[in-house]
């Protein structure tokens, strides 16, 4: 299954580069841009003000994920016409109203997935807050002190996993936001969680799959195929269900 689906993606790239291209080249230079001017700014001790790095850091947080939102909705839009075999409709005739919503719901879903990631890795966090605090009080054997970093590690490594797979509910947000351009950023939330349920761990699963692949991106360029390829496979198995 999982192999025709990634043959259905390759099918619908297929002579389309120069649609996603961009696309992908515009996501890559958003994070370019967001990692260089953060470590710019902790790197030169000019800006190092007492709140001038965590202000900095917020704001162009929230500039990279307004930029990012919006990039992947179009993206999105483009990449569902792809695989129904439609190729030459306008992405952008989506609107000013969908930019807005994929702005709200790329919000929403950056404090759900922070509040998730905070119940799942709370008692990792705790532990090793506790682990701390006793080592100052009285230290431990390096054998005793090991044992239980590593006990802390695996347990904050299956939080992690927990955490993935959990998160796939609303993965299909963004695909339902560009389906339907009468939904809300809320709507689309919920029709995620009604359409993904007892598929997490396949969504989560098929999605590692591509863990390979990413990791070709450390070089920048190879990101121009991947990005596409990964997004319009995720794409191509929203529809095939």
């Amino acid at each position: 299954m999982n192999a025709r689906i990634k043959l259905s993606a390759r099918a619908a790239l297929t002579g389309s580069q120069s649609r996603v291209v961009p696309f992908a080249a515009a996501l890559t230079a958003v994070f370019i841009a967001f990692s260089v001017c953060n470590a710019v700014v902790n790197g030169f001790s000019v800006f190092h003000g007492k709140y001038m790095p965590a202000v900095f850091a917020a704001l162009s947080l929230a500039v990279f994920t307004l930029a990012v939102s919006v990039l992947e909705f179009f993206f999105q839009i483009r990449l569902i016409l792809l695989a129904r075999g439609i190729k030459s409709s306008d992405a952008a005739r989506a609107g000013f109203s969908g930019v807005i919503n994929a702005c709200g719901l790329k919000l929403c879903l950056f404090f759900i997935k922070l509040i998730w990631l905070v119940f799942y890795e709370a008692l990792p966090a705790a532990g090793a807050a506790a682990l701390i605090i006793r080592i100052k009080k009285e230290p431990l054997s390096l054998r005793a002190a090991c044992v239980a970093a590593a006990g802390l590690l695996v347990l904050a490594c299956a939080g992690l996993l927990f955490y993935g797979v959990t998160v796939q509910r609303y993965s299909k947000s963004m695909f339902f936001l560009a389906c339907y351009r009468d939904f809300s950023p809320l709507d689309a939330l919920r029709e995620s969680v009604k359409k993904t349920k007892g598929r997490l761990g396949e969504i989560f699963f098929f999605k590692a799959g591509f863990f390979p692949w990413f990791l070709l991106c450390v070089g920048v360029l190879p990101a121009l195929y991947v990005i596409p390829y990964y997004k319009q496979s995720v794409t191509c198995l929203f529809l095939s269900r």
